[in-house]
């Protein structure tokens, strides 16, 4: 089982509102990964902590209504624990197409998650993409209104990210069954 530890990542959450759209980013990741680069779905675990207090909305406005509906100070961290790799589809030269289903865990809840992305293996290292919806209404986030302006409760995730084989923890990879 390979073990990989996230180097960098990015998370960009696009809400929409009666108005315009608005992409938040957020850009302190960390966690690990355990993974059979061969064999994704076979195993895997994941657990991906997001820094909530470290984001950008475009403009110091957003930020600072953002930092008021959010309090990111108060919920410092939301997490992502895999539960499992479905339809894993492998694309060639260390690339596969899969669905990530997990829990994502802020504010005091847990919300289930279905990301759809991709993932890229190296040698020593795997960058993966994947988007997916999310209510935030589950986490218990009101969106906000302002006058005219309404964002709707359900907003559109892409989370990117490369992890780099952490040499100290991993072992030899086990035979298939």
């Amino acid at each position: 089982m390979a073990q990989y530890r996230v180097a960098r990542g990015r998370v960009a959450a696009r809400a929409r509102s009666s108005l315009h759209d608005t992409t938040t980013t957020w850009t302190k990741l960390a966690g690990e990964l355990e993974v059979l680069p061969d064999e994704p779905m076979r195993a895997a675990q994941a657990r991906i902590v997001v820094d909530m207090r470290e984001f950008d909305a475009g403009d110091r406005l957003k930020n600072w209504k953002l930092r008021s509906d959010l309090e990111p100070d108060r919920h410092p961290e939301a997490v992502f624990t895999l539960s499992a790799i479905d339809e894993a589809q492998p694309l060639g030269g260390g690339a596969w197409r899969a669905v990530a289903r997990g829990t994502l865990a802020w504010r005091g809840r847990t919300t289930e998650v279905l990301a759809r992305g991709e993932a890229q293996f190296a040698d020593d290292s795997v960058h993966a993409r994947a988007t997916f919806s999310l209510d935030v209404t589950r986490l218990g986030v009101t969106p906000p209104k302002i006058l005219f302006l309404k964002v709707e409760n359900v907003v559109e995730v892409t989370v990117e990210l490369t992890a780099e084989l952490d040499a100290r923890r991993t072992g030899p990879t086990p035979p298939a069954a």
